[in-house]
Order: structure tokens, then C-alpha cells, then sequence
């Protein structure tokens, strides 16, 4: 029997959607979903949507593609695809979710943050569970070979108790931040409280019009703390330093870093730290993320990046806005307020 071969679309063509890949100084590539789906034999693109018609007539010359529309409900009716990649801003991004699952779709693989607010996840895991369909959160960093060997020597006990990590990264909490407290939640489990500070931002009582950054400190029930360092920087970063009882972790991209301790090789009754070799190798984890979505749609695998940890990640963020809003008090999880919003990209 030869396997299902899924037709797979895309909502919104910009640079996750499929530019990336036509950067030359990019090493790994594919680094976008319509590279993924084009590298993975079971998946084959059929139809993609944006509302900039320049847009869509790139997309369509670069993959050959005939099917592209400016209204994407036009293409969810007409194509029936049995995957979505959702590529659009944040706050488009429920009602794309919404209508995909409507329209049959079982297969969805939406970008970060998955929802403004935590009233909109909360809808986003019910329909998808009460329709049978695999939602995908693209915390990409979940396939990553570097990621999961950091939680095994975590988990395993080679850097011994985890104790603390400091979080460095260029951007704001809610776009860039909840790539960071997803692998937090990833390497650490689910969190108890937050406390954070923003920069200059504009709000209304229940309304944060503007992604921001900032700093924080957040809790984890292992007991493990991070505090975080997003503030305004003049060049990218995105790293994690995470401190054992008996070792460190440093790993962020294009770096991984283990450190163990041992007798000082310099003073007589010092312990330090020295760097040791892995056996990291390098894998694609796009092409990981598109075979593990079509691996659950066939009830082969277990969801590891669904809604629910979407939702996590974005609640983490939220609790620092409004511990910003409440001059810095900590905020205890699950956060109580669901009609908070933030209107990332």
C-alpha cells in the first residue's frame, strides 16, 4: 500500500513562508515551511494565499504553482487541502486557525504566537480537539538536535541539579519571547509565577497594543528560576545559560556549549568548570516538524508541540505584561486574566 501523499497550502507568503530560503548566507536549509513541505515526500504544495498580489505572484513563479489566491477562504474552499501552514501576523491568526478547521483541514502548522490572547487559545485547543485536528505550534526549536540533547543531559543528570538559567534575547516578549518560554517549558516543565518589567509600550485596561521587551524573573515548579534579558539591542541574540550543581549548559544559536566540573587544573582544592566534547549532529528541524505533523495526523506519534504548549508560552508572556501593568508584582500561573492582549507580529 503506497502511503498518502497530503496536499499541503499556505496562508501567508512572506519570509518564514518560503524567502528565507533564498538567503544565501543561510547554511541549513530548508528554513521555511514551503521548503519543508517541498523537501518531505508525502507532503506536496497545491495552492497558497496572501492579500498582496506581488506576493503570491512570486510564490507562484518560484514553485510553479498555478493555485494562488488573495482571499485564503477562497483557496480553503476550492483546494481542500489536507495541511495549512499559517504564515500570517499574530492577530490574523485565529480566524485563519478557525476557518481552516471548519473547512475540514486536519493537519495545521501555525506560526508563533498562535493567538493574542489567551481567550483565543483556549478557543484554538477546543476546536482542534473537538474536530480531530493536529495543530502544530512552530517553536521550531522543539526538533532541534542541540535542544533535545540539552534536555537529556538535563534529564539525566550529567550537569547535576539544574539550578538557574539567564535568558538573553533581541526582540519582544510576545515574537521572539515565546520561542524562548517554550524552551524553558521544554528543558524545565511548567511554570509558577513571573515577574517582569517592560519597556515604553502604549496599554488601555485590556489592551497592550504594542509587543515590547523587556526583562523578568520566572519560576519554574522543578524550582528551577530564569531571568530574562530582552531588552533593545543593536544585533541578534538568543541564548540560554543554564547552571547545574555540577555543570553548565550553553546553548542558543549556533552554539552548544557543556561544561562539567572537575578538579582545578591551575589550584590545589579548586573545583571549576571544563569544556567537554557531544556528539551533537546537526538535523533539519523543519523537515522534522512537517514529518512529525503528518506522523500525528496518522496517529503514529504523540503531539509534541501542540496548542496547549502554544498557549503555555504565551502565557508565560502575557503574565509579564500584566506584571508590568500591576508595577511589578508577581503573577501567579495559570494566569486568571484571558481577555489580556497583545498585538504581535
Amino acid at each position: 500500500m503506497t502511503d498518502k501523499t497530503y496536499k499541503a497550502a499556505i496562508i501567508g507568503c512572506g519570509r518564514v513562508a518560503w524567502l528565507l530560503d533564498k538567503d544565501p548566507l543561510i547554511p541549513n536549509k530548508p528554513c521555511t515551511h514551503a521548503g519543508a513541505y517541498q523537501a518531505v515526500d508525502r507532503t506536496e504544495i497545491v495552492a497558497a494565499a496572501d492579500i498582496r498580489a506581488d506576493r503570491i505572484h512570486d510564490f507562484s513563479k518560484e514553485y510553479r504553482i498555478d493555485n494562488v489566491y488573495l482571499d485564503y477562504r477562497e483557496m480553503l474552499e476550492k483546494e481542500s487541502p489536507d495541511i495549512i501552514s499559517i504564515c500570517a501576523y499574530a492577530p490574523q491568526r485565529f480566524n485563519m486557525v478557525s476557518d481552516a478547521i471548519h473547512a475540514g483541514v486536519k493537519g495545521i502548522w501555525c506560526e508563533k504566537a498562535f493567538a493574542t490572547s489567551l481567550s483565543e487559545a483556549d478557543e484554538m485547543v477546543r476546536l482542534s480537539e473537538d474536530h480531530g485536528a493536529i495543530l502544530i505550534i512552530s517553536h521550531m526549536r522543539r526538533w532541534s538536535s542541540a535542544y533535545k540533547l540539552a534536555r537529556e543531559l538535563i534529564s539525566d543528570g550529567v550537569i547535576g541539579e539544574p539550578v538557574s538559567v539567564v535568558t538573553h534575547f533581541s526582540g519582544n516578549m510576545i515574537h521572539t519571547g515565546t520561542h524562548a518560554f517554550d524552551v524553558l517549558r521544554f528543558l524545565f516543565g511548567d511554570a509558577s509565577w513571573v515577574q517582569g518589567s517592560l519597556e515604553a509600550f502604549d496599554s488601555t485596561k485590556n489592551l497592550i497594543s504594542q509587543d515590547t521587551g523587556g526583562y523578568a524573573l520566572i519560576c519554574f515548579d522543578s524550582g528551577v528560576y530564569a531571568t530574562v534579558h530582552a531588552d533593545s539591542k543593536g544585533y541578534f541574540i538568543f541564548e540560554f545559560d543554564i547552571m547545574g550543581t555540577n555543570g553548565r549548559i550553553r546553548i542558543g544559536n549556533w552554539l552548544f556549549e557543556l561544561c562539567l566540573a572537575e578538579e582545578s587544573r591551575t589550584e590545589t582544592g579548586l573545583v571549576e568548570l571544563y569544556r567537554k566534547e557531544t556528539d551533537l549532529k546537526e538535523n533539519n528541524l523543519w523537515i522534522e516538524a512537517v514529518e512529525h505533523l503528518v506522523a500525528c495526523m496518522e496517529g503514529k506519534a504523540e503531539n509534541i508541540s501542540g496548542p496547549s504548549d502554544g498557549m503555555a508560552a504565551l502565557e508565560i508572556a502575557l503574565a509579564i505584561h500584566e506584571s508590568h501593568q500591576n508595577e511589578g508584582r508577581v503573577v501567579g500561573l495559570p494566569l486568571e486574566n484571558k481577555t489580556l492582549r497583545v498585538m504581535s507580529r
